[in-house]
Protein backbone atom coordinates (compact mmCIF):
# COMPACT_ATOMS: atom_id res chain seq x y z
CA UNK A 1 0.00 0.00 0.00
CA UNK A 2 2.66 2.65 0.84
CA UNK A 3 4.25 2.15 -2.57
CA UNK A 4 1.26 3.53 -4.51
CA UNK A 5 1.25 7.05 -3.00
CA UNK A 6 5.03 7.17 -3.39
CA UNK A 7 4.69 6.30 -7.08
CA UNK A 8 2.09 9.01 -7.54
CA UNK A 9 4.35 11.52 -5.81
CA UNK A 10 7.21 10.46 -8.08
CA UNK A 11 5.09 10.94 -11.18
CA UNK A 12 4.07 14.39 -10.01
CA UNK A 13 7.69 15.27 -9.30
CA UNK A 14 8.66 14.06 -12.78
CA UNK A 15 6.00 16.33 -14.30
CA UNK A 16 7.32 19.25 -12.27
CA UNK A 17 10.87 18.56 -13.47
CA UNK A 18 9.82 18.25 -17.10
CA UNK A 19 7.70 21.41 -16.95
CA UNK A 20 10.39 23.44 -15.19
CA UNK A 21 13.04 22.40 -17.70
CA UNK A 22 10.70 23.27 -20.58
CA UNK A 23 9.89 26.64 -18.98
CA UNK A 24 13.59 27.48 -18.75
CA UNK A 25 14.05 26.39 -22.37
CA UNK A 26 11.20 28.54 -23.67
CA UNK A 27 12.40 31.48 -21.61
CA UNK A 28 15.85 31.20 -23.20
CA UNK A 29 14.42 30.88 -26.71
CA UNK A 30 12.07 33.84 -26.29
CA UNK A 31 14.93 35.89 -24.82
CA UNK A 32 17.34 35.08 -27.67
CA UNK A 33 14.77 35.71 -30.41
CA UNK A 34 13.83 38.95 -28.66
CA UNK A 35 17.44 40.14 -28.71
CA UNK A 36 17.69 39.68 -32.47
CA UNK A 37 14.22 41.11 -33.15
CA UNK A 38 14.89 44.22 -31.09
CA UNK A 39 18.22 44.70 -32.81
CA UNK A 40 16.42 44.70 -36.17
CA UNK A 41 13.91 47.27 -34.90
CA UNK A 42 16.32 49.57 -33.06
CA UNK A 43 19.69 48.91 -34.72
CA UNK A 44 21.26 50.48 -37.79
CA UNK A 45 18.49 51.65 -40.08
CA UNK A 46 16.01 51.40 -37.22
CA UNK A 47 15.85 54.02 -34.48
CA UNK A 48 18.62 56.41 -35.48
CA UNK A 49 18.74 58.05 -32.04
CA UNK A 50 20.07 54.89 -30.43
CA UNK A 51 23.86 54.64 -30.38
CA UNK A 52 24.47 51.49 -32.44
CA UNK A 53 27.75 50.59 -30.73
CA UNK A 54 26.30 50.82 -27.22
CA UNK A 55 23.14 49.04 -28.35
CA UNK A 56 25.13 46.14 -29.81
CA UNK A 57 27.23 45.85 -26.66
CA UNK A 58 24.18 45.55 -24.43
CA UNK A 59 22.31 43.21 -26.76
CA UNK A 60 25.39 40.99 -27.09
CA UNK A 61 25.44 40.63 -23.32
CA UNK A 62 21.78 39.61 -23.35
CA UNK A 63 22.39 37.15 -26.19
CA UNK A 64 25.19 35.51 -24.20
CA UNK A 65 23.01 35.22 -21.10
CA UNK A 66 20.12 33.76 -23.12
CA UNK A 67 22.41 31.22 -24.72
CA UNK A 68 23.89 30.26 -21.34
CA UNK A 69 20.35 29.71 -20.06
CA UNK A 70 19.67 27.44 -23.04
CA UNK A 71 22.73 25.34 -22.21
CA UNK A 72 21.45 24.94 -18.65
CA UNK A 73 17.99 24.14 -20.00
CA UNK A 74 19.33 21.42 -22.31
CA UNK A 75 21.02 19.68 -19.39
CA UNK A 76 17.93 20.12 -17.21
CA UNK A 77 15.69 18.60 -19.87
CA UNK A 78 17.93 15.57 -20.24
CA UNK A 79 17.92 15.02 -16.48
CA UNK A 80 14.14 15.50 -16.26
CA UNK A 81 13.49 13.08 -19.12
CA UNK A 82 15.81 10.50 -17.58
CA UNK A 83 14.13 10.83 -14.19
CA UNK A 84 10.73 10.51 -15.85
CA UNK A 85 11.88 7.29 -17.55
CA UNK A 86 13.89 5.65 -14.75
CA UNK A 87 13.94 7.80 -11.63
CA UNK A 88 10.82 6.30 -10.11
CA UNK A 89 12.63 2.97 -9.76
CA UNK A 90 16.34 3.81 -9.45
CA UNK A 91 18.69 6.81 -9.01
CA UNK A 92 19.57 8.87 -12.08
CA UNK A 93 23.18 8.11 -13.03
CA UNK A 94 25.53 9.14 -15.79
CA UNK A 95 24.96 5.82 -17.51
CA UNK A 96 21.21 6.39 -17.55
CA UNK A 97 21.68 9.93 -18.88
CA UNK A 98 23.82 8.59 -21.73
CA UNK A 99 21.29 5.84 -22.39
CA UNK A 100 18.45 8.33 -22.82
CA UNK A 101 20.57 10.72 -24.89
CA UNK A 102 22.07 8.12 -27.21
CA UNK A 103 19.62 5.23 -27.46
CA UNK A 104 16.10 6.69 -27.37
CA UNK A 105 14.06 8.49 -29.98
CA UNK A 106 13.61 11.43 -27.60
CA UNK A 107 17.38 11.56 -27.08
CA UNK A 108 18.04 11.68 -30.81
CA UNK A 109 15.80 14.70 -31.15
CA UNK A 110 17.28 16.29 -28.02
CA UNK A 111 20.72 16.00 -29.62
CA UNK A 112 19.52 18.04 -32.61
CA UNK A 113 18.14 20.68 -30.26
CA UNK A 114 21.35 20.78 -28.26
CA UNK A 115 23.44 21.02 -31.43
CA UNK A 116 21.46 24.09 -32.47
CA UNK A 117 22.26 25.69 -29.09
CA UNK A 118 25.96 24.83 -29.49
CA UNK A 119 25.99 26.50 -32.91
CA UNK A 120 24.78 29.68 -31.24
CA UNK A 121 27.96 29.98 -29.15
CA UNK A 122 30.34 30.93 -32.00
CA UNK A 123 27.65 33.23 -33.41
CA UNK A 124 27.53 35.16 -30.13
CA UNK A 125 31.34 35.23 -30.07
CA UNK A 126 31.38 36.68 -33.59
CA UNK A 127 28.86 39.33 -32.61
CA UNK A 128 30.97 40.23 -29.57
CA UNK A 129 34.06 40.49 -31.80
CA UNK A 130 32.10 42.69 -34.23
CA UNK A 131 32.71 40.28 -37.07
CA UNK A 132 30.85 41.14 -40.24
CA UNK A 133 27.66 39.09 -40.64
CA UNK A 134 27.84 38.17 -36.96
CA UNK A 135 24.29 39.31 -36.27
CA UNK A 136 22.99 37.49 -39.34
CA UNK A 137 24.63 34.29 -38.12
CA UNK A 138 23.13 34.79 -34.67
CA UNK A 139 19.72 35.22 -36.28
CA UNK A 140 20.23 31.98 -38.22
CA UNK A 141 21.27 30.19 -35.02
CA UNK A 142 18.19 31.51 -33.20
CA UNK A 143 16.01 30.28 -36.07
CA UNK A 144 17.64 26.83 -35.87
CA UNK A 145 16.95 26.69 -32.14
CA UNK A 146 13.32 27.61 -32.74
CA UNK A 147 12.98 25.14 -35.62
CA UNK A 148 14.20 22.20 -33.54
CA UNK A 149 12.23 23.12 -30.40
CA UNK A 150 8.99 21.27 -31.35
CA UNK A 151 10.85 18.01 -32.05
CA UNK A 152 10.31 16.68 -28.53
CA UNK A 153 6.73 17.88 -28.11
CA UNK A 154 3.29 16.92 -29.34
CA UNK A 155 3.91 17.94 -32.96
CA UNK A 156 5.82 14.84 -34.12
CA UNK A 157 3.36 12.55 -32.33
CA UNK A 158 0.27 14.04 -33.99
CA UNK A 159 -1.65 11.31 -35.82
CA UNK A 160 -2.61 13.59 -38.70
CA UNK A 161 1.00 14.27 -39.68
CA UNK A 162 3.76 16.39 -38.21
CA UNK A 163 4.21 19.08 -40.88
CA UNK A 164 1.38 21.41 -39.90
CA UNK A 165 1.84 21.07 -36.10
CA UNK A 166 5.58 21.64 -36.49
CA UNK A 167 5.03 24.76 -38.60
CA UNK A 168 2.46 26.07 -36.13
CA UNK A 169 4.76 25.52 -33.14
CA UNK A 170 7.68 27.20 -34.89
CA UNK A 171 5.51 30.20 -35.77
CA UNK A 172 4.08 30.27 -32.24
CA UNK A 173 7.50 30.34 -30.60
CA UNK A 174 8.91 32.89 -33.05
CA UNK A 175 5.94 35.17 -32.45
CA UNK A 176 6.39 34.88 -28.68
CA UNK A 177 10.05 35.87 -29.01
CA UNK A 178 9.37 38.79 -31.33
CA UNK A 179 6.58 40.11 -29.09
CA UNK A 180 7.61 39.31 -25.53
CA UNK A 181 11.36 38.86 -25.92
CA UNK A 182 11.72 42.12 -27.80
CA UNK A 183 9.51 43.83 -25.21
CA UNK A 184 11.98 42.71 -22.57
CA UNK A 185 14.79 44.26 -24.59
CA UNK A 186 12.80 47.47 -25.02
CA UNK A 187 12.42 47.77 -21.25
CA UNK A 188 15.95 46.71 -20.29
CA UNK A 189 17.94 48.22 -23.17
CA UNK A 190 15.78 50.78 -24.98
CA UNK A 191 14.56 52.59 -21.87
CA UNK A 192 18.03 52.65 -20.39
CA UNK A 193 19.45 54.09 -23.59
CA UNK A 194 16.81 56.73 -24.25
CA UNK A 195 14.39 57.32 -21.42
CA UNK A 196 15.51 55.53 -18.32
CA UNK A 197 16.96 58.57 -16.62
CA UNK A 198 15.34 61.88 -15.81
CA UNK A 199 15.78 64.20 -18.73
CA UNK A 200 15.90 61.31 -21.15
CA UNK A 201 14.97 61.89 -24.77
CA UNK A 202 11.22 61.30 -24.72
CA UNK A 203 10.85 61.99 -28.43
CA UNK A 204 13.49 59.38 -29.31
CA UNK A 205 11.88 56.85 -27.00
CA UNK A 206 8.50 57.54 -28.55
CA UNK A 207 10.01 56.99 -32.01
CA UNK A 208 11.49 53.67 -30.90
CA UNK A 209 8.20 52.48 -29.39
CA UNK A 210 6.35 53.58 -32.53
CA UNK A 211 8.65 51.33 -34.57
CA UNK A 212 8.24 48.44 -32.16
CA UNK A 213 4.45 48.60 -31.73
CA UNK A 214 3.37 47.30 -35.19
CA UNK A 215 5.95 44.51 -34.96
CA UNK A 216 4.64 43.49 -31.55
CA UNK A 217 1.04 43.70 -32.72
CA UNK A 218 1.73 41.48 -35.73
CA UNK A 219 3.56 38.97 -33.53
CA UNK A 220 0.72 38.94 -30.97
CA UNK A 221 -1.86 38.24 -33.68
CA UNK A 222 0.37 35.48 -35.08
CA UNK A 223 0.80 33.93 -31.65
CA UNK A 224 -2.96 33.93 -31.06
CA UNK A 225 -3.67 32.50 -34.51
CA UNK A 226 -1.12 29.70 -34.35
CA UNK A 227 -2.24 28.84 -30.83
CA UNK A 228 -5.89 28.64 -31.85
CA UNK A 229 -5.07 26.46 -34.87
CA UNK A 230 -2.97 24.14 -32.73
CA UNK A 231 -5.81 23.80 -30.22
CA UNK A 232 -8.16 22.95 -33.09
CA UNK A 233 -5.83 20.12 -34.14
CA UNK A 234 -5.36 18.65 -30.66
CA UNK A 235 -8.87 19.04 -29.22
CA UNK A 236 -11.37 16.84 -31.06
CA UNK A 237 -14.55 17.93 -29.27
CA UNK A 238 -15.51 21.10 -27.40
CA UNK A 239 -16.39 19.28 -24.13
CA UNK A 240 -12.78 18.07 -23.96
CA UNK A 241 -11.89 21.64 -22.96
CA UNK A 242 -13.39 21.08 -19.51
CA UNK A 243 -13.52 17.30 -19.32
CA UNK A 244 -9.78 16.66 -19.74
CA UNK A 245 -6.75 17.98 -17.88
CA UNK A 246 -5.23 19.10 -21.17
CA UNK A 247 -8.35 21.07 -22.04
CA UNK A 248 -8.54 22.77 -18.65
CA UNK A 249 -4.88 23.79 -18.75
CA UNK A 250 -5.39 25.00 -22.32
CA UNK A 251 -8.21 27.23 -21.11
CA UNK A 252 -5.92 28.51 -18.35
CA UNK A 253 -3.26 29.29 -20.93
CA UNK A 254 -5.83 31.09 -23.08
CA UNK A 255 -6.74 33.26 -20.11
CA UNK A 256 -3.12 34.28 -19.57
CA UNK A 257 -2.72 34.99 -23.30
CA UNK A 258 -5.75 37.27 -23.10
CA UNK A 259 -4.39 39.01 -20.00
CA UNK A 260 -1.00 39.56 -21.63
CA UNK A 261 -2.65 40.89 -24.79
CA UNK A 262 -4.85 43.22 -22.74
CA UNK A 263 -1.81 44.70 -21.02
CA UNK A 264 -0.12 45.07 -24.40
CA UNK A 265 -3.17 46.87 -25.78
CA UNK A 266 -3.15 49.18 -22.74
CA UNK A 267 0.51 50.00 -23.38
CA UNK A 268 -0.22 50.70 -27.03
CA UNK A 269 -3.35 52.80 -26.58
CA UNK A 270 -2.77 54.55 -23.25
CA UNK A 271 0.93 54.56 -22.43
CA UNK A 272 2.55 55.05 -25.84
CA UNK A 273 0.90 58.45 -26.52
CA UNK A 274 2.31 59.76 -23.20
CA UNK A 275 5.95 58.93 -23.92
CA UNK A 276 6.79 62.47 -24.93
CA UNK A 277 5.50 63.84 -21.63
CA UNK A 278 6.94 63.80 -18.13
CA UNK A 279 6.80 60.38 -16.48
CA UNK A 280 5.97 58.59 -19.72
CA UNK A 281 9.03 56.35 -19.55
CA UNK A 282 8.23 55.36 -15.96
CA UNK A 283 4.67 54.44 -16.91
CA UNK A 284 5.94 52.32 -19.77
CA UNK A 285 8.40 50.59 -17.44
CA UNK A 286 5.69 49.73 -14.92
CA UNK A 287 3.04 48.58 -17.41
CA UNK A 288 5.58 46.76 -19.59
CA UNK A 289 6.99 44.95 -16.56
CA UNK A 290 3.48 43.85 -15.59
CA UNK A 291 2.98 42.50 -19.11
CA UNK A 292 6.22 40.52 -18.90
CA UNK A 293 5.40 39.10 -15.46
CA UNK A 294 2.08 37.76 -16.74
CA UNK A 295 3.94 36.40 -19.78
CA UNK A 296 6.34 34.50 -17.50
CA UNK A 297 3.38 32.75 -15.89
CA UNK A 298 2.00 32.11 -19.38
CA UNK A 299 5.25 30.37 -20.37
CA UNK A 300 5.07 28.25 -17.21
CA UNK A 301 1.51 27.14 -18.00
CA UNK A 302 2.57 26.37 -21.58
CA UNK A 303 5.48 24.27 -20.30
CA UNK A 304 3.02 22.31 -18.17
CA UNK A 305 0.58 21.91 -21.07
CA UNK A 306 3.08 20.34 -23.48
CA UNK A 307 3.75 17.49 -21.03
CA UNK A 308 0.10 16.51 -20.72
CA UNK A 309 -1.45 13.95 -23.06
CA UNK A 310 -3.61 15.54 -25.76
CA UNK A 311 -7.29 14.43 -25.57
CA UNK A 312 -7.28 11.82 -28.32
CA UNK A 313 -4.31 10.08 -26.67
Amino acid sequence: MPKYPAAMAGETYALVLLSAAKWITDLGVVWLVGVFAFRVVAGPGGASDVDSGELDRRLTCHAGLALALLFVAAAARLYAQTYSSFGLDEPVTGDLLRLVAEQTRWGGRWIWQSAAVVVGAPAVAMVAARVRWGWQLLGAAALAIVATAPMTGHALAYAGGAVIPMALQIGHLLAAGIWLGALGMLLSVGLQSLGGESGGDGAALSQLVDRFSPVALTAAVTLAGTGAWTAFLYVDEIPQLWETVYGRVLLLKTGFVAATAALGAYNWKRVRPLLGTGGGADRLRRSGTAELLVALVLLAVTAWLVHLPIPHE
